[in-house]
């Protein structure tokens, strides 16, 4: 990253670094951000399938129940 900013520097002084060092820190908060809406994508996704579970469980019992009443 330094190579990149000392490049930057002798090509456009330090308007170029500043550019590129919020540029990398852009990347670094996008791939982070990624990396947090997946994990909660996952456990979102884990949580309906256990209510998915439940309420197919919570149905036929009822089914059952209703059955025996009449």
């Amino acid at each position: 990253m330094f190579e990149v900013i000392n490049g930057a520097t002798a090509f456009g002084g330090g308007g170029a670094a500043l550019g590129a060092i919020i540029f990398f820190m852009y990347r670094q908060d996008k791939r982070a951000s990624e990396k947090r809406l997946t994990r909660l994508l996952e456990k979102d996704q884990e949580s309906r399938e256990e209510n998915t579970k439940a309420l197919t469980e919570m149905t036929t019992l009822l089914i059952r129940l209703n059955g025996r009443l009449k």
